[in-house]
């Protein structure tokens, strides 16, 4: 049974099991080999949210981080990514399982940002922990599929077919001299977004690293790793993280040891640049609706703790300067004014549904002291906090 039909019955058992949905991504196919929850959803923004490029992000994350990656759709809802990983072996297919809320206190209802939604009746909730044990479930049950697989057959008609364009080639000047301007239109390509552009460009330098290097894989090797600097560098310059892109490049650079044949390595390498031009120009977004939502449910779970910007970047793996960014960016105002803002909303609900005094609402919340409380209060809501239980109650305002 191939690996791919193999993870098509883990699906049906992880959803038995758990209730929670699992789906089948084909990265070769571009599609969903198995139905994904919901293939695309209108946001208010009146943009859609493409399923396939969502999990996309997904996998590649997953594939960064020894194979698991709990992640935020720019619904809102949650997902698992969990690949089968072969070393030297292009990511072929992915596991998703979701959607879930993720919710630590069941007062925080779900805000769903879609106008029109599919009913989320079914849509079961899961703690953070219980999220982060299927996790490690699904990662354990794909990594075993993949411990008895014999390595792929090497297609010996594209091997053939490469090797045709090498001795075609033997007769030109060009072929004798490696065509270094040729790495530089690789990198205008990369930046641009111009994938097939760049995948004829890549062939063309493999032809020629594998003719000039004969048969010495450790010659070959060394210009496969000076490629994938090219290629990280132009990524990044095109607008990708530049952690999650030498992150990925150091990967890289130690797997290549373990590909071995012509057809294997245009395979692996090709795989590499479909990823960095993905990283460039489809994901960005994604990654950010991604690292809001993850920072939203941090400071929720930790809301009453002394909350740093360091332990928030922390949680979203980014630097302090870019994670910086992408608030003020995203959401028009710095993380502080953001964390604020939470304690305000959550604050609010205390003084419609209890009694609590306001001095304990202000330290249930993660505010120092009532003064302080009752200024950022008053500057989000315009009234005080006892004003506006007291409005609430007798229905005067609405706010």
């Amino acid at each position: 049974m191939e690996l791919s039909e193999r993870c098509r019955h883990l699906c049906g058992h992880i959803q038995t099991l758990t209730g929670v949905h699992a789906a089948l991504l084909d990265l070769t196919a571009q599609r969903f080999s198995l139905p994904s929850f919901h293939t695309s959803c209108a946001l208010q923004s009146g943009t859609d949210c493409n399923a396939y490029l969502t999990h996309l992000y997904g996998a590649y994350e997953a594939e960064r981080w020894d194979g698991k990656y709990i992640y935020y759709c720019p619904r809102g809802l949650v997902f698992i990514a969990t690949p089968p990983l072969q070393a030297g072996t292009p990511m072929e297919c992915c596991v998703i399982t979701g959607p879930f809320i993720l919710s630590n206190d069941s007062t925080d209802p779900f805000e769903d940002l879609i106008r029109s939604p599919e009913p989320l009746d079914g849509i079961p909730r899961l703690t953070t922990a219980q999220a982060r044990s299927l996790s490690e479930l699904a990662c354990a049950a794909i990594s075993s599929l993949t411990q008895d697989l014999a390595p792929p057959d090497v297609d010996s008609g594209n091997q053939a077919a490469m090797l045709q364009m090498m001795y075609d080639l033997t007769e030109e000047n060009a072929m004798r001299t490696y065509p270094i301007d040729n790495e530089r239109r690789l990198q205008e390509h990369i930046r641009s977004g111009a994938k097939d552009a760049a995948r004829e460009l890549l062939n063309n330098l493999l032809t020629h690293i594998y003719y000039l290097a004969g048969n010495d894989q450790q010659i070959i090797k060394s210009r496969i790793r000076e490629l994938l600097v090219l290629m990280s560098r132009a990524a990044i310059d095109g607008g990708a993280d530049t952690n999650e892109i030498l992150g990925l490049c150091c990967r890289y650079e130690q797997e290549v040891d373990s590909v071995d044949g012509i057809e294997a390595l245009n395979r692996w390498i090709g795989a590499i640049l479909h990823q960095f031009i993905s990283l460039v120009f489809d994901l960005n977004d994604i990654k950010h609706q991604n690292v809001i939502f993850k920072t939203t449910a941090f400071i929720k779970e930790h809301l009453t703790d002394k909350l740093t910007l360091d332990q928030a970047a922390e949680q979203v793996f980014l630097s302090k300067s870019y994670f910086c960014r992408i608030i003020k960016d995203e959401l028009g105002c710095t993380f502080t004014e953001y964390v604020n803002r939470l304690r305000v909303e959550r604050s609010k609900t205390l003084l419609r549904s209890t009694g609590m005094p306001i001095a304990e609402i202000a330290c249930a919340v993660g505010f120092d002291d009532q003064s302080y409380f009752t200024r950022i209060f008053k500057k989000q809501t315009g009234v005080a906090p006892g004003k506006y239980r007291e409005q609430r109650i007798t229905g005067t305002k609405k706010l």
